[in-house]
């Protein structure tokens, strides 16, 4: 038998004993109703709100229906659907609810005097004063059977109050801030001094025993000059960021003091231009920002918060633009930390706006297990990303930085990160990354962003609760280190719960980056070089979203029609068929000059460490750092061998 004919027997059955990869038949039979009274107690009735109505597909679990497809898109290299993706309004011709369900909740909506915002596949988004929003969830919840079975949950989202007394999960980022010891000034001037250069390339530079890593010292280390000295840099191509808030003037003032700006400002742009300026980069080809559920107002109840997001806004744009200095860069901010976040992303699907995009925030998903409990929320959400998935929209999310552990909840209780946890993400967890670089040999040694229990920070996952684990996942059989996970809190909420057997569960993360703030990079926010080292797995998100998308860059422009689309499952089909070009020979030290000419295999190995609960498995997948992390010149020779 030949490989193709292999690959589709062997798919077939795979797929036939995989369990679905799209779990609406785990959410609960009834919608869950979220009031703005319940999310934020005490809200005023005026309130400006948004109400979101989180509605199930149509044809996904049946015979040839949208299931089916994605498994043919990415996991059946000799199917006529193999990485042939679909178009927006194709997914909603072939997906969509039946329209009397939309006519219905909209008539609903304007009855009570809401503004419909958007209809989306899966999701209407309406405006008004949380009053209204109230009365149309309590009115929706009396809608007949025909109407309630397409229902998943129906949710107010009070704006300028969302980070008050929450009853729902709220998104944050995934950052850490590390103090430099120095003022920006003296950043800057460390920047002339104590920089390990290759060939006039700024590569690293150590302030207070702090390993920094430079801009082009990342491009070096992840071996991606072999294709920007070419000129394949992620042009023609769109990165989208989604967060909430933004980089605004005043951010600084507002993190540290809490005080709101008296008017938003974006300055997002502009703090990317100045990083190019200082840093020796290109400005991308179009910078653009963008507010498709609206501009932030911000308030004494979210200053802080907003303040935390704008740090988050400034490490995206600047680090997806490192990896991939070509590429245009799309901001979507929402105005608020809760599910606007999603229906900016469904924004960006939908219209498709972007090639590939970074989500470096989450929320645990135990969290929606616990009373009031809003797991139907997380199958409103998979929605989605099976439509950026469809389209050939690759999503980056960040594994988190707490290690195996929700520790808003518990120091103890393990728990996953989502939207990392969603199939058709690509979860990205931590490492340290460290080298000694010179003209001759470069010793590079990457492993995981350790779990440390003083910080409590390090590398985050795990086992999904919710969803089984993805068919590549099946292929390559990953490891359950943890058979059975003790879960404390949900043990006292539901005795049942309190025994999480992870067999068969989705394992988090996929892939790994830098993350540590001991071996992290420096920002420009508000004009300035902020005074920290900044990690987290907000960082590795966008270093490989924009390493990505230099790679599809490299492939389309060297006449290979091959959309990459959703990476992970690309990089489990390559570890499975094709093990001898999947990983980087690991050497002690390299020959600087393989940085500049390439080095062969798709991923550099994750060394070793650990997250609290898990550990690393050099060589395999494991819950710690995934398969490990891109090497960009490996993997854009590598998928070429899907791409013939």
């Amino acid at each position: 038998m030949n490989l193709k004919v292999i690959i589709t027997v062997t798919l077939l059955i795979i797929i036939s004993m995989a369990v679905a990869v799209h779990a609406q038949g785990v959410s609960s039979g009834s919608p869950q109703y979220f009031t703005c009274t319940e999310v934020v107690p005490g809200v005023g009735g005026s309130n400006e709100s948004h109400v979101i109505v989180w509605l199930r597909l149509s044809n996904v679990t049946t015979p040839n229906g949208l299931n089916y497809l994605l498994n043919q898109m990415y996991y059946n290299p000799s199917s006529p659907y193999y990485h042939r993706f679909i178009t927006p309004q194709e997914f909603a011709q072939w997906y969509s609810p039946p329209s009397h369900v939309f006519s219905y909740i909209e008539n609903l909506a304007s009855k009570y005097g809401l503004s419909i915002m958007y209809t989306f596949p899966m999701l209407i988004e309406a405006s008004g004063n949380a009053s209204a929003v109230d009365k149309f969830l309590t009115a929706l919840q009396s809608a007949p059977p025909s109407i309630q079975r397409w229902i998943l949950a129906g949710e107010c989202i009070p704006l300028g109050y969302f980070a008050a007394s929450k009853s729902v999960p709220n998104y944050t980022p995934q950052i850490q801030l590390t103090p430099a010891n120095a003022s920006s000034a003296e950043i800057e001037e460390a920047l002339g001094e104590n920089v390990t250069y290759i060939n006039g390339i700024p590569m690293q530079v150590r302030i207070h025993q702090l390993e920094i890593w430079l801009p082009e010292g990342l491009e070096f280390i992840y071996d991606e000059y072999p294709l920007l000295m070419r000129g394949f840099n992620g042009s023609g191509l769109t990165i989208a960021i989604v967060d909430a808030f933004g980089d605004f003037q005043g951010a600084l003032t507002a993190y540290f003091y809490g005080i709101p700006p008296s008017t938003y400002q974006s300055v997002a742009c502009s703090d990317l231009y100045t990083f190019d300026e200082i840093f020796g980069l290109p400005n991308p080809p179009t910078c653009t920002v963008i507010y498709p559920t609206g501009v932030p107002v911000i308030t004494s109840y979210t200053a802080s918060e907003a303040g935390g997001w704008a740090f988050e806004t400034a490490l995206d744009i600047e680090y997806a633009h490192t990896m991939a200095p070509g590429a245009n860069i799309l901001l979507v901010i929402a105005p608020d930390s809760g599910d606007d976040l999603f229906v900016d992303v469904e924004y960006v699907v939908n219209n498709t706006l972007a090639d590939f995009i970074s989500l470096s925030w989450g929320a645990f998903e135990d969290m929606f297990y616990i009373p009031p409990v809003s797991y139907n929320l997380l199958f409103g959400y998979d929605e989605i990303f099976m439509q950026a998935a469809a389209e050939g929209i690759g999503v980056f999310a960040a594994s988190g930085d707490s290690g195996a552990f929700d520790i808003y909840v518990s120091p103890v209780e393990p728990s996953v990160l989502y939207p990392a946890s969603d199939p058709w993400v690509t979860g990205v967890g931590g490492t340290t990354l460290k080298a000694v670089i010179s003209p001759v040999m470069t010793e590079r040694v990457e492993y995981a962003w350790n779990w440390n229990a003083r910080y409590m920070w390090g590398s985050g996952g795990g086992y999904s609760f919710t969803f089984p684990e993805t068919v590549g996942q099946a292929l390559i059989h990953i490891v359950y280190e943890r058979t059975v996970v003790y879960e404390p809190l949900l043990a006292q909420v539901y005795p049942e719960l309190g025994y999480f057997y992870t067999v068969s569960h989705r394992g988090v993360p996929d892939i790994a980056a830098d993350a540590n703030p001991f071996t992290g990079v420096l920002i420009v926010l508000n004009g300035v070089i902020s005074p920290f080292i900044i990690g987290g797995t907000s960082l590795a998100t966008p270093l490989s979203a924009g390493m990505t998308t230099t790679t599809q860059s490299y492939l389309y422009a060297t006449g290979i029609n091959y959309g990459i689309g959703d990476l992970a499952p690309n990089l489990y089909l390559l570890y499975y068929y094709y093990p001898a070009v999947f990983y980087v020979p690991y050497e002690a030290s390299y020959p600087t000059y393989e940085f500049f000419t390439g080095i062969p295999g798709a991923m550099f190995e994750t060394l070793g460490g650990q997250n609290g609960l898990y550990w690393v498995i050099q060589g395999q997948w494991n819950p710690v750092d995934g398969l490990g992390q891109i090497n960009v010149y490996g993997l854009s020779q590598a998928l070429q061998l899907f791409a013939k």
